[in-house]
């Protein structure tokens, strides 16, 4: 029996408008009152994701920044971060620099992001979200920061991946989203070990748990859940990883999955 649905937002629970829609909102509620918890798993900072679920008041917790923050809707808060120090992130900044001179910087901080003059994302590309705004905008000034970024002008997404990940440190761990850049967070922290650790405190079992994602970043977390699901739009790496595959995030893919979840059928 489900009793606790994770899942992720962009290409999954949200519709292509990047909002909820209306079948994915009475699926939310659905699974409240069958008794199932459901929270978001994104890669998004919570200043970005949190507007975007006020419609289903349902949902109380949001795994943010690829398992590095959890955000309290009911509350506003924050409830936990977990971090890359500024002296890690600068270091690991400079030794990738040093391999692969090519690379461009920005980072994540509770306080919003900061990007390096020549990052390349800018009003009008998809990743850009001016909302995020706020944080230090030198890396000197950084003290701690939630999640980092690594473009390339060349080089994007998988394949950056790809290119980047053996050349990171040991204290540091990277993943695509879908966005052209890769996003790194501290070791072991990803959207898997945060839910995990969240499905623990709350009293649920790991085959209690579904997930729901479309991209690598969402790979530990189908990798640990009970019942994983990808959506029709995934990566073909996603589908291959997860249970089952559902229809596309335009087809309201997630919804159906929750509406079969408050019914009993996982």
């Amino acid at each position: 029996m489900i009793r606790l649905i994770a899942s992720d937002l962009d290409g999954t629970l949200l519709a292509p408008s990047g909002q909820l829609s209306p079948r994915a909102i009475a699926a939310i509620e659905a699974a409240a009152s069958a008794g199932i918890r459901v929270v978001a798993a994104t890669g998004r900072t919570y200043r970005s994701a949190e507007h975007r679920l006020r419609s289903a008041p349902q949902i109380q917790t949001m795994v943010c920044s690829n398992g590095a923050l959890v955000y309290d809707l009911h509350r506003n808060r924050v409830d936990r971060v977990r971090p890359i120090s500024g002296d890690q992130l600068r270091e690991t900044f400079a030794f990738l620099r040093s391999r692969i001179p090519e690379l461009r910087f920005g980072w994540e901080t509770a306080g919003g992001f900061g990007l390096e003059p020549d990052f390349g994302t800018k009003p009008g590309d998809a990743a850009y979200d001016s909302s995020l705004i706020g944080g230090p905008q030198r890396v000197e000034d950084i003290d701690e920061a939630v999640k980092a970024f690594i473009a390339h002008p060349e080089v994007e997404q998988v394949d950056l991946q790809r290119l980047v990940g053996p050349e990171l440190p040991a204290s540091m761990n990277g993943a695509t989203s879908g966005a052209r850049f890769i996003e790194v967070t501290a070791a072991g922290v990803d959207k898997g070990t945060t839910v995990a650790a969240l499905a623990a405190e709350w009293g649920f079992e790991r085959g209690e748990v579904l997930a729901l994602g479309d991209q690598m970043n969402d790979e530990p977390l189908l990798r640990w859940a009970g019942v994983s699901v990808a959506m029709g739009n995934a990566r073909a790496e996603v589908k291959e990883i997860a249970a089952s595959v559902t229809a596309p995030c335009a087809e309201d893919g997630a919804a159906q999955v929750i509406e079969a979840a408050a019914a009993g059928a996982f």
